[in-house]
């Protein structure tokens, strides 16, 4: 099962979930913003990013920038701290298939296609507009 980490506010995120709507792909929808994320969520979305925290958290979001946070600098306790505690800083949306070890940041529909393609189970195939 794919999961999506969404932020209401976020334009990116309402995108992904109107494609995913669209083409009839079941999903669950995590909000990050009123359901901060873990420690495991946080490992897992770790293990499958290849170039560890700077995939997942965005260097411009205002409350990096504001606080002048250099997340290379950061021990990994300090990045779960500022992600459960500053969710806004992880970039979105981030979808997620767990089984297949799969992850996609951010909303581009040929990105978000090519995923698909690897990681949707054969019975929802057929029934897919984009394939």
């Amino acid at each position: 099962m794919i999961k999506i980490y969404v932020s209401p506010s976020c334009l990116s995120s309402k995108k992904v979930i109107q494609f995913f709507d669209k083409h009839k792909i079941p999903y669950i929808k995590r909000n990050i913003i009123h359901n901060p994320l873990t420690d495991t969520e946080i490992k897992l979305l770790l293990k499958f990013v290849p170039n560890g925290v700077g995939d997942i958290i965005s260097t411009r979001a205002k409350f990096i920038k504001t606080h002048a946070i250099n997340i290379e600098k950061l021990t990994m306790l300090q990045v779960f701290d500022l992600i459960k505690t500053s969710p806004t800083v992880l970039k979105r949306p981030i979808i997620v298939q767990e089984n297949k070890q799969r992850i996609q940041i951010g909303y581009n529909e040929d990105e978000i296609e090519l995923f698909l393609r690897g990681s949707i189970e054969n019975e929802f195939e057929d029934s897919c507009e984009i394939f």
